[in-house]
């Protein structure tokens, strides 16, 4: 093993409790007591080890795998453009003690690191798998640096409340998928564009054989003593998102449209377990934008808005729902009640105020789309009517929130707010957008695929989004990275066994 990445040697017991479950049942998938083999037919390839999909955690492993000696590494890619997701990110990557760090005076430990992110991801993540991506997150940005070529700037941003471990790519995802196919094509590796993952194919003993795949409407049978199962999440498949997670079924997407699970599904109908599929990731994006432009351009910067120090959310009713602090990066707390108030309302957004000086002094921060403007209004009953809701209702909203700022406690809502809003003030539409599902296909802490049965898959792998335990701005590429290099170590030390 690369001594650069740690593993443990046992199963993550989340991946086994009440939130896992085999998928059966879907229109288009095998049933679960018929698991496809690889000894009906003739194969039309043989690699040692297939890849099935280009984004971060398929890239990385494909690297990773040829320098722990696996000779014939093929990449599948469904799409005509490789990179995936990990393309269209911001190019920020989370980590502790890297090489950026140090030269800049940055001190951050582990258990830091560990305990801010669990805390902003509400404790959703599972522990044991967290610790490994969070122990390797600084190894992995080192590896970028000085194994795959990534550039990075000299910006070390503070992201996850006051620890500054926020690595920021130049060019952004541009930048990885730059960096790596100059990599990888110097390894000598296949990317088969294109191409996606049907099935998963097991020998008699329930060895991972290989897989169908399907490329310009006609399927192949690649041998492949190991598979890599690196094809995203299911966000843009409206079966799987309206089976796992039917509050945020139809939701605007901004993630990438290939993520439609097949990963998924294929390893399901091989027999693997799922775990944590009931979720995906939603940040609020502008509405008039998204409904505008069917989700396919954003130019706005609304995260900033939302974080914002005086920001209230409200709904059709003029009132305030939720307490506006619960922001965690993972957290139900604040997209849930979100979510529940646009069904409730049957208005498709809500709103969100702060005022004109808070908007200014975070400049570039924050914005809306291009020719869009806020909504304002001198006063409450002014902006209540541009907004076209209850002007008594909005203006009693935020007289009991600047007392809550003054007492210091919120005892309507809950919360501690901190900032007034003071006139005049400032609102825009906003609906929650997805971007990544959380859950996935279950893995050992070594990158193996989990049977339903609890057992390993052997020869079968998986990393990244198709997996389980993600979360989001920055971790989750380390997660991408990071688990996709450790499939790869496995993959190599079962080929040689």
């Amino acid at each position: 093993m690369n001594e650069g990445i740690s593993r443990r040697n046992f199963i993550g017991g989340a991946a086994l409790g009440g939130a896992a479950l085999a998928l059966g049942a879907l229109a288009g998938c095998a049933p679960q007591g018929d698991k496809p083999t690889g000894s009906e037919g003739a194969w039309d390839a043989e690699v040692d080890l297939l890849v099935c999909g280009c984004g971060g955690a398929g890239m990385a492993c494909a690297v990773e795998a040829k320098d722990n000696g696996v000779e014939n590494v093929l990449i599948i890619e469904k799409g005509d453009q490789i990179g995936g997701t990990t393309a269209m990110s911001q190019g920020m990557i989370a980590g502790w003690d890297t090489q950026l760090q140090k030269s800049q005076g940055v001190e951050l430990t582990y258990d830091a690191m560990y305990a801010n992110l669990m805390n902003n991801a509400s404790y959703h993540l599972d522990p044991a798998l967290t610790k490994i991506t969070v122990e390797n997150s600084g190894k992995t940005i080192d590896w970028l640096i000085d194994r795959v070529g990534v550039k990075f700037t000299d910006q070390i941003d503070i992201y996850y409340g006051p620890l500054q471990m926020m690595h920021n790519v130049d060019g952004a995802g541009g930048g990885f998928v730059t960096a790596f196919t100059a990599c990888l094509d110097q390894l000598g590796v296949e990317i088969q564009k294109g191409t996606k993952l049907v099935e998963v194919l097991l020998d008699a003993e329930g060895k991972t054989e290989g897989a169908v795949v399907e490329a310009k409407g006609k399927t192949q049978r690649i041998k492949a003593r190991a598979v890599m199962i690196a094809t995203g999440g299911y966000a843009h498949n409206a079966e799987l998102a309206a089976r796992f997670d039917p509050e945020k079924a139809g939701t605007f997407g901004i993630g990438h449209p290939n993520c439609e699970g097949e990963g998924l599904v294929a390893a399901s109908n091989a027999g693997a377990l799922l775990s944590h599929t009931n979720d995906m990731m939603c940040v609020v994006k502008d509405y008039t934008i998204m409904s505008e432009h069917d989700g396919t351009s954003d130019s706005a910067n609304l995260n900033g808005f939302t974080n914002l120090p005086n920001m209230i959310l409200v709904g059709a009713d003029g009132k305030r729902f939720v307490d506006e602090g619960k922001k965690g990066f993972m957290s139900q707390d604040l997209n849930g009640p979100i979510f529940d108030k646009i069904h409730r309302d049957g208005m498709g957004y809500v709103w969100e105020i702060s005022d004109e000086a808070t908007v200014a002094a975070a400049g570039g921060k924050v914005k809306r789309g291009e020719g869009l403007e806020y909504i304002k209004g001198a006063d409450a009953t002014e902006l209540a009517a541009n907004m076209g809701v209850d002007a008594a209702a909005l203006a009693e909203t935020i007289e009991a929130y600047n007392a809550a700022v003054d007492s210091g406690v919120d005892r309507e809502i809950g919360g501690f707010p901190t900032a007034k809003l003071e006139a005049p003030f400032l609102a825009v539409p906003v609906v929650p957008c997805e971007i990544i599902t959380y859950g996935g296909v279950a893995r050992t802490e070594q990158g193996e695929v989990i049977r339903a049965d609890g057992e390993v898959m052997p020869g079968l792998f998986v990393g990244g989004e198709a997996s389980c335990n993600s979360a989001y701005m920055g971790f989750t590429l380390s997660n991408c990275f990071t688990w996709g290099r450790i499939g790869a170590q496995s993959a190599a030390a079962y080929l040689k066994a």
